[in-house]
């Protein structure tokens, strides 16, 4: 499989790179849990697709819980879940106060230790392309061909 890459043009006139021509990933589409837990049992999983589900759907409500609670969540060769937040400032620390936060933040941060190769340099590297037109056809040979 190759990442599909759709050309287009940036119209943003503030912007640098105005007129020029860039790329994008064109996603496929959106996959839910039923559908990851379906894709993990074709890999050979001995468990059915109801148990992986649970268990995705489990690790999601546990996910927040425990991000909520003060911590990171690291999944070894995957990456690091973690909670920030956007805030107004205040001249005198004693006149800031909870009500400055405007907005808390889910983060993720890929494994990028030696043992794992989940970073972004691994998968532009191991990644293939393919430019596809408007109608969604390949119309030139992408880098991996």
């Amino acid at each position: 499989m190759k990442l599909r890459i759709a050309k287009y043009v940036n119209k943003n006139r503030k912007s640098p790179g105005y007129s020029k021509t860039y790329g994008r990933i064109k996603h496929i589409e959106t996959l839910n849990t039923l559908d990851i837990a379906k894709h993990i049992q074709k890999h050979g999983s001995i468990f059915t697709q109801d148990v992986i589900v649970g268990v995705l759907q489990r690790f999601s409500l546990c996910l927040e819980e425990l991000m909520q609670d003060g911590y990171k969540v690291k999944l070894d060769g995957l990456g690091t879940f973690y909670l920030s937040v956007k805030s107004t400032g205040e001249e005198d620390a004693d006149e800031w106060s909870t009500g400055n936060i405007k907005k808390v933040c889910i983060h993720f941060l890929a494994d990028k230790s030696k043992n794992y190769d989940w970073n972004s340099a691994s998968q532009t590297l191991r990644a293939k392309f393919t430019i596809i037109g408007d109608d969604e056809t390949p119309v030139t040979p992408g880098n991996g061909d």
